[in-house]
């Protein structure tokens, strides 16, 4: 099963195109299907080679409804596939309609080879209403009168009904076949029509049989064809004609057909009868959805969303029987339910809901919600009491902490708010009103700017300068927030494309990925059209994805791993906000770790959160990852940080957010920007396990060597420096990144005064091979301030034509400062 859905999954396809037939969106089964497919193109060029629209298209322009669906048969794959489209406004494109469509799915399959089994029906017409046609297909021999075998179909209709169909079922018949109508109703009925009538008999009498419907679009002209297939179910209807009837359709028309549960009206009504008769029980109203399940009928299919919705009703009559309860299904994914006060409270409640969602890997991140209300005397107690559970539900949409919510009058108005919001954003991102902050990442040494993150705030025309605090969490909750992603990745996009259209060369800058964007559109998709269509590098688009999507959900991982083999750079935003593991450092596919500083606020033993942070940056170091600090305020923590070797950060000791005009005017002092960015390649790190060997020089190195350490080649009166330590950073106050440039020229940062004491140093440690040789040199620092350094050396090995030593190094400069 799981195979099978996966193949589903990859060969469905979706697209968009706005009311003019232009491509705004394919994803990448489409371009699959669609090779000569593109955006900005006319659908029906690219898609079929025609010169005007198709006419078998399931999107009318005049149709209000907003929703088609149907079966079209594509010659070029002789395959038929079910098509559904739906009118939506599409980001910044304004009203469009998207179009998913696959493989019709075995169990249409099976409805066409059942019904076209002739052991299953005794006549089969094939009409074609557009051309006002039929043809009999098959027919029992001798048993029901029959017209032409194929003819005009308005003719044959007419002929029909006046001759070889019950005079007390004609009315019921000429509204089935109502030629004008059966187009739109058979393509909209979520299920094949069907109605019964009595037919003629060549025997002479009346019998019963079942008509259906099935749809069906083909031919080039994309003209309507309808397959009728007629059953005799004469017995079938004499037999249910005596029970009892009344009782039997009572129910049907109470009941929901999918479900089982009471439809609405019948929901409210006997959940009123209930309350009446137990006025000293107090009951609590229920409301259930399953979140993002329009998303699963999208990735799934209509019918493996039903069975989500079948299995779920089983639990909820189940919970019903068990506590003498009232259940109703209203459409879509909302059920509703009265039980006596505190069931809804009971952990085996959410436990069961869990369960459902836990049964099959595709139904993860599609859990149901429950909100829950206290049912109160009063006119229409039961209706009051389900919306403001529904409030209560629609506040727990988007957490992943809670799935029982219960409603507070608060939450109504905080809906009316929210609800607001909601509108005006809309609106503000139609205005472009939301404008871009820059906050610059920097080197902890030098304090140059080595990259930038794109922030967003809402400049409201009455409001002033909004906050992401106000409007971002309710965008998240209410599934908006991939709205206003796309938004600042294609304002980032603009600006980067401004820049270089200026003469100037941008900053790397990072942007935010959410995790409800996975959901709404193809991230990696998105990403590549955007840098493609504004012609940037992929090197200065940046993506952040929090620490915790990779811990909850597979598909970020997915995501990355796309936007890795198109070359992006990927950042892990938020590390050790809430899942964090050291393991998990090397199982995830990213370039850099962003640690808030808070990391260290939210441990009660300072000494211990330092060196956990500390263990970070080295574990990190090993798997060649970069790290950025978060939220860098004071000199203490940027101490800090340069002591624990973590050579960026960001923060309000460097710079705070700032607007783009401002930023403009920092960068153009060449002087604190630094264009390598946090990708540069260090200078290596020293492998302690090749160094250490079972000789006497080792054991005496290691046993002598303390603080920071290195590795030096000399030759030719030129000292080359290969490998160092973390504490050798701190020691020199240097960086890796500007280390790695100088590495080969590390006799340069000697004092000339102090070369040839340098050079005298490791001749005798050559010379000396277990005891080394010791002094103390002169060197700058790299931002031109000069330091005493103390190097103990030690002898390595030759290598060819130079000579290789190993050196533990200290600061010394304030004793020598003392002694002068």
């Amino acid at each position: 099963m799981a195979d099978a859905n996966k193949q589903q999954r990859r060969s469905r396809h979706v697209y968009v195109i706005d009311h003019d037939y232009r491509v705004v969106y394919l994803d990448s089964n489409a371009r699959r299907i669609f090779p000569n497919g593109r955006i900005g193109a006319l659908c029906y060029e690219s898609f079929r080679n025609s010169h005007k629209p198709c006419i078998d298209c399931p999107w009318q322009p005049d149709d209000p409804s907003g929703v088609n669906q149907t079966v079209i048969y594509s010659q070029h794959f002789d395959q038929w596939y079910e098509i559904t489209c739906l009118e939506l406004d599409w980001f910044n494109q304004g009203p469009c309609i998207l179009f998913a469509g696959c493989p019709a799915s075995d169990t249409d399959h099976h409805l066409f080879s059942t019904l076209t089994s002739p052991s299953s029906y005794d006549e089969l017409f094939e009409i074609n209403v557009t051309d006002d046609s039929y043809r009999v297909l098959f027919s029992e021999p001798n048993k029901y009168v029959m017209p032409a075998p194929e003819g005009c179909l308005s003719e044959m209709f007419f002929d029909v009904l006046e001759h070889m169909i019950h005079p007390d079922d004609r009315e019921r018949f000429a509204t089935f076949w109502n030629l004008e109508t059966i187009i739109d109703r058979v393509t909209h009925a979520q299920a094949p029509l069907q109605a019964q009538f009595r037919k003629r008999l060549c025997a002479g009498g009346w019998g019963w049989a079942s008509q259906t419907i099935v749809p069906v679009k083909r031919g080039d002209r994309g003209e309507m064809v309808i397959m009728c297939f007629i059953s005799d179910v004469d017995q079938q209807a004499k037999a249910y004609a005596k029970l009892n009837e009344d009782t039997e359709l009572r129910e049907l028309k109470e009941r929901d057909q999918l479900t089982g549960l009471y439809n609405a009206a019948t929901f409210y009504t006997k959940a009123e009868h209930l309350i009446q008769n137990h006025p000293d029980t107090a009951y609590e109203a229920a409301y259930l959805d399953i979140e993002h399940f329009k998303l699963y009928n999208e990735w799934y299919g209509r019918q493996a969303g039903d069975v989500v919705l079948q299995t779920i009703a089983q639990h909820i009559t189940d919970l019903m029987e068990t506590h003498d309860g009232v259940a109703g299904y209203l459409g879509g994914d909302d059920f509703v339910m009265v039980l006596p006060a505190g069931i809804v409270t009971e952990k085996n409640l959410e436990k069961r809901m869990q369960n459902i969602a836990s049964a099959s890997e595709d139904l993860i991140g599609f859990q149901p919600i429950i909100g829950v209300c206290p049912i109160k005397q009063g006119p229409d107690a039961v209706v009051v009491a389900c919306d403001h559970a529904m409030v209560a539900m629609n506040s727990a949409k988007g957490r992943y902490d809670i799935r029982v919510a219960r409603y507070r009058p608060i939450m109504t108005k905080e809906l009316e708010t929210e609800t607001k919001i909601l509108q005006e954003v809309k609106r503000g991102l139609k205005e472009h009103e939301f404008v871009l902050y820059w906050q610059p990442q920097c080197n902890t040494r030098t304090g140059r700017i080595v990259g930038l993150e794109a922030l967003v705030r809402w400049q409201h025309p009455e409001r002033g300068l909004i906050m992401p605090g106000q409007f971002v969490p309710v965008l998240e909750r209410n599934g908006f927030i991939a709205n206003l992603d796309l938004y600042v990745w294609e304002e980032v996009c603009r600006q980067l494309r401004t820049w270089i259209d200026e003469g100037k060369e941008p900053l790397p800058t990072s942007v935010n990925i959410s995790r409800a964007d996975l959901y709404a559109i193809d991230v990696a998709e998105t990403v590549e059209e955007l840098t493609t269509r504004y012609g940037i590098d992929r090197k200065y688009l940046q993506l952040e994805v929090t620490e915790s999507s990779y811990a909850e959900d597979q598909k970020v991982s997915e995501t990355v791993n796309q936007l890795k083999e198109h070359g992006y750079t990927v950042f892990m935003d938020d590390f050790g906000s809430g899942y964090s593991s050291l393991n998990m450092l090397k199982n995830i596919n990213v370039d850099v770790i962003k640690i808030d500083m808070d990391f260290l606020n939210r441990e009660r033993n300072i000494q211990r959160g330092e060196n956990i942070f500390e263990a970070i940056i080295s574990m990190a170091r090993l798997m060649n990852l970069r790290i950025i600090a978060e939220g860098a305020e004071t000199s203490e923590q940027v101490k800090f940080l340069q002591d624990a070797n973590c050579n960026y950060a960001q923060g309000f000791f460097f710079y705070r957010p700032m607007d783009t005009e401002s930023l403009e005017r920092l960068i153009a002092n060449e002087e604190v920007v630094d264009r390598r960015g946090v990708l540069t390649p260090m200078v290596e790190t020293i492998d302690m396990d090749a160094l250490v060997r079972k000789d006497e020089t080792s054991r005496t190195i290691i046993d002598n060597l303390i603080g920071g350490m290195a590795v030096y080649a000399v030759q030719d009166g030129k000292i080359q420096l290969l490998q160092v330590n973390n504490e050798y950073y701190r020691v020199t106050g240097c960086n890796p990144v500007d280390l790695r440039e100088r590495q080969k020229y590390i006799w340069k940062q000697v004092h000339p005064d102090d070369l040839d004491t340098a050079l005298a140093l490791f001749a005798k440690a050559e010379q000396h091979p277990v005891s080394g040789a010791e002094g103390i040199v002169r060197r700058y620092r790299l931002n031109g301030d000069l330091m005493w350094m103390r190097m103990r050396v030690f002898f390595l090995k030759q290598q060819g034509s130079r000579s290789l030593f190993y050196a533990a190094v200290e600061d010394v400069t304030g004793q020598q400062q003392t002694t002068c």
